[in-house]
């Protein structure tokens, strides 16, 4: 995983999209939506945020048209993409080189705007150390007694009296202190516009006010205006800690289907479109192919061109040390070749597990090409584009990955627009596979609508995009699927391929209520192992039901096949209701298949959010809404879902659709990233009860017998 975690972005004004709202970011996060939904534009605004080749936004084709004449004017004023970063280790070292301070943010946003420049907030916010206009006030009450001492009479002068040229120079020039002194009071920071226009005022109008008897003062006086100004310019800690942020995030690296590779390539032409277009897809190809093999393609070009054969058909003698030299030539470009066919060869069979392949580079003159032969048909080499389209799009997003990511950029975010759809299904889900393997040294973002790329197992990964009724792109909540036929097809198919592959692998499936209950029993089945504490058993399948209303239904697809799941229950009113209707029928003698969660927290009314504890919960609800919640007052008896709505009402607050599964995944995204000790004991003692009930009931074949 990149050393800085995106946690969740948002694009903003980007063509179909005017606001996509945050997007939670896991390790491998899926966007699942019917053509034309917005898919790709989001993965392209996010690439834009920071590419590996730079590519700026282009508003006249980027902007949203109908908005485009009626609003655009300026470019520096209107943002695209926001990336939302969590502040690793190495980063809070560097903010703490900078600045000992115990106000150290744990995440900072990123902002890109049309015209290029990224501004940088931190949160919790960063307070600006003000610099105080004392220092200033202390100069001027310096300069002012000094100036009334000035021009009075040394000792044994006469006293003759003030000339009046020099009364009303005092006058004049203790006025124009006053008026400083009045000014600099009502600053809060001399770093502000106004107070280095006034530090800049004070350094050029004192000298020009200066007479005898008063030079010195009033040279003084600049002089410390000076020097202030001079460390009000300096880089404050805000500005140098939003630097130090700006420098480490990594870069997006985007892939599409319009990169994948041609067999021949014709080096002139290549050449030329290299220097035209180093952007267009099928060019980036090429080159990210060539700087694997070690070689430039001018390099591949020069070392194939016949020099011995110019020279003869120019009538131009040739010696034997230009045979020799024109050998060594195509020598060392055959052997740069058969090398980085031997690479390519090893590293693309880790990643393809269809058949075994060998691959060849060629170079003949000035065309290069790419043969493949198989295991099925040993020696029999065919050329690239005579593979399958799934080969070819593999070899070829394989190509820019290790060039890219691997030796360019070891912390890059990879946005892959529709990968594998030429892929054989099987071929597919070992795709989502590797994105998993990949997920350990990269955050990876895909777009697809094939279901057999949607991870079933991980529906937590998924996030949906459809267009709403005036065809702008909108993103689902976390454990919230639209209502769009077209968009729920995928995740329909991959949920059930999902649940019916594994009603076949194995036979203990746990039924919980909601998405939340899923979650949170995988967050702590993760946590206990890495404590290494009895933990759920790694052949347990857990399936979140969407509510009690949908759990008999799902336990009766279960039952046809012969499997008898254990069912995982809320200690509420619609919990207790669904048990009996369940064991009035379906599971009649079967009331161990059952768990009841207040039994074992021992506690009466109560849900998965108790076990979790209000003092886990509520920051990360509050940080949610945006705004502190408070249940104090609230009757403690209540589960404590109930205390946070009622808390919520009082308060005037709407909690958003999704909010518990969004509060679910945002705390378990953050267990994963912690040390199991910062998790509370009394939390983790309640979690490592649950889970050993859990494994106790699965450990009973009575239970488990259809």
């Amino acid at each position: 995983m990149p050393s800085l975690r995106v946690t969740q972005f948002r694009v903003l004004n980007y063509r179909n999209i005017d606001d996509s709202g945050w997007i939670p970011i896991e390790r491998v996060t899926t966007l699942v939506g019917r053509n034309e939904s917005g898919k790709t534009a989001l993965l392209k605004a996010l690439h834009k945020f920071h590419p590996a080749i730079p590519e700026p936004y282009l508003p006249q084709r980027e902007f949203p048209r109908e908005r485009f004449a009626r609003e655009f004017k300026n470019a520096q004023d209107w943002p695209v993409c926001q990336v939302e970063f969590e502040v690793d280790d190495a980063l809070r070292a560097q903010l703490l080189t900078e600045d000992a301070s115990d106000q150290l943010p744990t995440h900072f946003t990123c902002t890109r705007y049309y015209d290029g420049h990224l501004t940088v907030e931190f949160s919790p916010q960063v307070a600006e150390a003000p610099l105080a206009p004392d220092a200033l006030l202390q100069a001027l009450r310096r300069f002012t007694t000094g100036l009334a001492d000035a021009f009075l009479p040394r000792a044994g002068e006469p006293r003759p009296g003030t000339p009046p040229e020099n009364q009303a120079l005092k006058s004049t020039v203790i006025d124009w202190a006053v008026e400083i002194e009045s000014e600099a009071r009502l600053l809060r920071s001399l770093r502000s516009e106004e107070g280095l226009a006034l530090l800049a005022r004070v350094a050029e109008e004192a000298p020009k006010l200066s007479a005898a008897p008063a030079e010195d003062l009033h040279e003084q006086l600049a002089a410390a205006a000076r020097g202030l100004l001079d460390q009000a310019r300096e880089p404050s800690r805000l500005s140098r800690w939003k630097e130090l942020a700006a420098g480490r995030i990594p870069v997006f690296i985007y892939f599409e289907q319009y990169g994948i590779l041609n067999s021949a390539i014709y080096l002139p032409q290549f050449l030329d479109q290299l220097r035209r277009d180093p952007n267009n897809p099928r060019v980036r190809t090429i080159y990210a192919m060539f700087k694997h093999a070690g070689l430039t393609a001018q390099e591949v070009f020069e070392l194939g061109r016949d020099s011995v054969d110019e020279r003869r058909r120019m009538g131009l003698s040739v010696t034997a040390q230009m045979l020799e030299a024109e050998m060594a030539k195509r020598e060392l470009r055959q052997l740069k070749l058969n090398s980085a066919s031997l690479d390519i060869t090893a590293k693309f069979s880790t990643r393809w597990h269809q058949r075994r392949h060998q691959i060849r580079y060629q170079a003949d003159g000035s065309y290069f090409r790419i043969w493949v032969a198989d295991d099925r048909l040993p020696g029999v080499e065919i050329e690239l584009e005579s593979r399958s389209k799934g080969f070819q799009w593999f070899f070829s997003f394989n190509l820019i990955f290790l060039v890219e990511s691997e030796e360019g950029h070891k912390d890059a975010v990879l946005l892959l627009d529709e990968p594998g759809l030429d892929l054989h299904p099987t071929a597919q889900q070992e795709l989502v596979g590797f994105f998993e393997e990949l997920a350990h040294f990269h955050q990876l973002l895909y777009t697809t609508h094939s279901p057999f790329l949607v991870p079933g197992e991980h529906l937590e990964w998924v996030r949906a995009v459809r267009e709403d009724a005036l065809g702008h792109s909108e993103v689902s909540m976390v454990g919230m699927w639209p209502d769009d036929r077209e968009t729920m097809f995928p995740l329909q198919a991959a949920a059930g391929y999902a649940m019916v592959r594994n009603l076949f692998d194995g036979k203990k499936n746990l039924l919980v209520e909601d998405f939340s209950d899923y979650v949170y029993i995988q967050g702590f089945a993760m946590v206990l192992g890495a404590a290494r504490r009895k933990t759920l058993p790694d052949d347990v399948y857990i399936t979140p039901c969407g509510g009690t209303k949908h759990l008999g239904y799902l336990a009766s697809l279960f039952l046809g096949h012969q499997v008898r799941p254990v069912i995982l229950l809320d200690s509420d009113d619609a919990a207790r209701t669904c048990q009996e209707t369940l064991l009035s029928e379906l599971y009649a003698g079967r009331q161990t298949s059952f768990i009841l969660l207040g039994e074992v927290l021992g506690l009466g009314r109560c849900e998965m959010e108790d076990l979790v504890g209000e003092n886990l919960l509520l920051p990360v609800l509050s940080r949610l809404l945006g705004r502190p919640l408070s249940i104090a007052g609230v009757d403690a008896s209540l589960p404590l879902s109930d205390r946070i709505r009622q808390a919520a009402a009082r308060q005037g607050i709407a909690l958003p659709d999704g909010w518990k599964a969004e509060v679910a995944r945002r705390l378990v995204g953050g267990w994963l990233e912690q040390s199991p000790g910062t998790m509370p004991a009394d939390v983790l003692e309640r979690a490592g009860t649950l889970m050993r009930v859990i494994g106790e009931r699965f450990a009973d074949p009575a239970i488990l017998r259809p």
